[in-house]
């Protein structure tokens, strides 16, 4: 049996077992995505759910994964980005006021204004795609500055030790997927979500909501968009209210998405 049919195993037999399982996850790789796949497959077997269903809903986990990956992308280099307004400013005991400015939101948001947006933007898309390129192998096309842009970056995922926890849950009547990354949203970037999905909604009552995915409406920015979206229309195509069942919060230091399913609409 391979690693990944032992995961998969594993992951399943805790699922049947447990009703629950949990991965910790600080990246998504192409191998970590089809690792999922197999999993998503074998609970559709196993629990003898709708294979109609199965790829929009892996997907649709998949994207709301990676959004909580870029979100812990974008906590690490906007902090990095204030420690050195800080530093520029020549500020004392800069890792007292870091921990205070990140601990308050009101202080956290306020940052925000003194860092240009466009600027932390690039930053956390041109690691995203490094960081991707090297774990597909295609690390022939990096140059040595690449590979110094990724090192430092590690060195600040590892120095925040943000991860992002992953956990699947059944019940006789619902299916559970919770993604919680260990930093809060800036409340700027909730309020976009939260105004981008009221739009999809107000689109899904007029009977149109798929016109949300084209250029007039899409999200594309590095907080929101197509991966909320795409989690939302599952809710529209089985005739359920997303804001309902389909929840973005944020505390002190995390932010969770929590996705509940009946598993009436599962059935075969």
């Amino acid at each position: 049996m391979s690693n990944t049919e032992q995961k998969v195993e594993k992951a399943i037999r805790k699922l049947q077992r447990d009703r629950i399982v949990v991965f910790r996850i600080n990246a998504l790789t192409r191998i970590g995505r089809d690792e999922l796949m197999n999993i998503f497959a074998r609970l559709f077997d196993e629990f003898q759910l709708n294979p109609a269903l199965l790829f929009n809903l892996y997907s649709a986990v998949v994207e709301i994964i990676f959004n909580a990956i870029k979100a812990n992308a974008k906590h690490v280099i906007f902090k990095s980005e204030v420690r050195l307004k800080l530093i520029r400013q020549k500020f004392d005991d800069i890792d007292d006021l870091l921990e205070i400015i990140f601990r308050e939101e009101m202080l956290r948001d306020f940052m925000t204004r003194h860092i240009v947006p466009e600027k932390l933007k690039k930053r956390v898309n041109t690691v995203l795609q490094l960081t991707e390129k090297k774990r597909t192998g295609r690390t022939a096309g990096l140059s040595p500055r690449d590979m110094q842009l990724l090192a430092e970056f590690n060195q600040l995922l590892e120095s925040e030790e943000v991860f992002i926890h992953f956990t699947m849950a059944m019940t006789d009547d619902k299916i559970v997927f919770n993604v919680v990354n260990d930093i809060p949203i800036l409340a700027k970037d909730m309020d976009r979500i939260q105004q981008s999905r009221t739009t999809h909604r107000k689109l899904y009552d007029e009977g149109r909501s798929t016109d949300y995915f084209g250029p007039d409406y899409i999200d594309v920015t590095e907080s929101a968009g197509f991966g909320i979206a795409m989690a939302d229309e599952i809710y529209y195509e089985m005739g359920l209210d997303p804001l309902e069942h389909f929840t973005i919060s944020a505390s002190e230091g995390a932010t969770r998405a929590v996705m509940h399913f009946p598993r009436a609409k599962f059935s075969l």
